[in-house]
């Protein structure tokens, strides 16, 4: 049965999580963000920053989501077409950045004070381009095969939790909770799949997570298919069809199908200039209540909190409010609600 809140939504202490957590994008060539975070960059999430200094903590779980371990080839299905398809060299080197000393879960770990952190890891996407993965059990993996597929993330979690043990002096700070699905859709081409990756990763008692779309295939069926965590993107950013009553169309549907709910906040054309005071708004007791009563994962696209901080310190302060329970409505000129 889904943990969930009083007001339907996937509980904010499901499988006793530590929740508020942050998309940390590794290697988006796109958008210019590192493969490897460094502490300095990572210490604007970790902890609330004012004057230069930490004063309190920030977010309380990390996504290190993997786009890009190797120049021109992409672990991530999204930008397949910009780049080759990820083979087993790629594969390697996304756990090497993992663990890298300067930076990632090592950089986290030493950001951590006395907080404990849950850590989610994107496993790369087995794409059916890659017809000549690597050799693994004997065999060149060709990924026009679903078992080939499954046979090279199978290899790749052993890979990577066999790395996690070596690193067992992160344990102290830092919790493995699971591994994330990077496909925001789930079509008929990777249900079984889904349904195998999910089956072996709860058989390392881990847990799989999902960040769908509000109205992405096979988001009804998310219990289903596997998943423990699925949090809801409502498809609104502030500069598109979509006005912000899709925040409370999301907030419906993640309250009957029993989802969380993620919070973004971008910079580009897509983006306005008031849309996080809406995912903040919104959240609100008197609107859906998610600020308290839902799993939350928080995105940042196009701009990392540094550049937030630097550049809109208000903001930066806002969101820590409303990461603490203690934002209050903001309005601005124009708003509809």
């Amino acid at each position: 049965m889904v943990p969930t809140s009083s007001s339907g939504y996937l509980s904010p202490s499901a499988y006793d999580l530590r929740n508020q957590v942050c998309m940390i994008p590794c290697g988006d060539f796109l958008n210019g963000t590192p493969l490897k975070w460094s502490d300095e960059q990572l210490k604007y999430y970790t902890g609330y920053i004012l004057n230069g200094q930490p004063i309190d903590s920030m977010f309380k779980g990390f996504i290190f989501n993997g786009y890009q371990a190797r120049e021109s080839h992409s672990i991530h299905p999204l930008f397949i077409g910009f780049a080759e398809p990820s083979d087993m060299t790629d594969w390697l080197s996304w756990i090497d950045a993992l663990f890298a000393p300067e930076a990632n879960l090592h950089a986290l770990h030493r950001l951590s004070g006395n907080d404990k952190m849950d850590v989610w890891i994107s496993f790369p996407y087995p794409h059916p381009f890659q017809r000549s993965f690597g050799v693994v059990q004997g065999r060149n993996l060709d990924f026009e095969s679903d078992i080939n597929r499954l046979t090279a993330i199978q290899w790749w979690l052993d890979q990577l939790l066999n790395r996690w043990r070596e690193h067992s002096h992160l344990h102290d700070k830092l919790e493995l909770r699971g591994f994330l699905w990077q496909r925001e859709v789930i079509d008929g081409d990777d249900e079984m799949l889904v349904k195998w990756i999910n089956a072996a990763i709860h058989a390392k008692k881990l847990l799989s997570m999902w960040l769908p779309n509000y109205g992405s295939g096979g988001v009804i069926d998310w219990q289903v298919l596997g998943f423990h965590v699925t949090a809801l993107h409502s498809n609104y950013s502030g500069n598109s069809s979509f006005d912000a009553g899709w925040i409370n169309n999301a907030c419906l549907f993640a309250q009957y199908f029993k989802t969380g709910i993620q919070v973004t906040w971008g910079k580009g054309l897509m983006y306005n200039d008031t849309h996080h005071l809406d995912y903040f708004n919104w959240g609100l007791e008197d609107q859906n209540s998610y600020m308290n009563e839902s799993f939350l994962v928080y995105q940042f696209q196009n701009q990392t909190l540094e550049s937030i901080y630097r550049n809109d310190l208000a903001g930066y302060i806002q969101l820590y409010l409303f990461l603490k329970g203690l934002y209050q409505k903001i309005n601005y000129p124009g708003i509809s609600y």
